[in-house]
């Protein structure tokens, strides 16, 4: 990938917790190109993952999900299929980060695969507030003020998600053939906001029949975060 294309990328994570990679389909997932808040994520600089120079991408994937994820792959690549898969990543300090993974095999036009490419994004606060959710929703009186909290978390994810869509829907019109990349980028990023949206809708359906002063006060968020 061209130096333009790789500063547009650094660009658009530069604030967030996310980044894009291209790397061969082997048993390190092997990594060829990287953008964005890698050391944010995997707790070292991309300099040493690429080309497994002093580690794997594997070796940095939590042993008990590392099956999980090999699976997944190899499921979506054989029904050729994107794979969303949520794992941990063990960082070289001990610690621990859930990420979430989009990605998709790419073949050349004689329908050889010659790379993965996908999108990581950081999914700690993802997993936490889908627990506290899934909780709050199983509770027979789940109190209405935790959920309008859960919800705005949720639409406050959605915004920012849609509009990293939107700046690397842009950069792709603008790069032309080389950003076929952000084009992919873009669908991924909208693909999360949509999913996330969905949640909220399931909120709302929740919240159906309760106080309706609560309900509305949700369905005033949503359309202020959708101007």
């Amino acid at each position: 990938m061209d130096k333009e294309a790789l500063t547009v990328f650094n660009s658009i994570f530069s604030s967030g917790s996310a980044f894009v990679y291209r790397c061969a389909n082997d048993e390190n997932f092997t990594m060829k190109f990287m953008a964005g808040q890698i050391e944010k994520l995997c707790g070292c600089p991309k300099s040493d993952i690429l080309g497994n120079a002093k580690v794997s991408y594997v070796s940095l994937t939590h042993t008990e999900d590392i099956d999980r994820v090999f699976a997944d792959v190899d499921a979506a690549i054989e029904a050729r299929q994107n794979w969303d898969v949520a794992y941990r990543l063990s960082r070289p300090d001990g610690s621990a980060a859930w990420v979430r993974e989009r990605g998709n095999a790419v073949y050349d036009d004689d329908g050889e695969m010659v790379y993965l490419e996908g999108l990581v994004v950081d999914a700690s606060a993802e997993v936490n507030l889908r627990r506290e959710l899934e909780e709050t929703l199983q509770k027979t009186e789940a109190d209405n003020a935790e959920i309008l909290k859960l919800a705005e978390n949720i639409l406050r994810s959605v915004q920012k998600l849609s509009i990293l869509a939107i700046n690397a829907g842009i950069e792709a019109a603008r790069a032309g053939k080389a950003g076929q990349g952000f084009a992919f980028l873009a669908r991924e990023i909208k693909a999360l906001a949509d999913e996330n949206n969905a949640w909220a809708n399931r909120i709302t359906d929740q919240m159906a029949g309760r106080d309706s002063s609560a309900r509305d006060k949700l369905m005033r968020a949503r359309a202020t975060d959708q101007t």
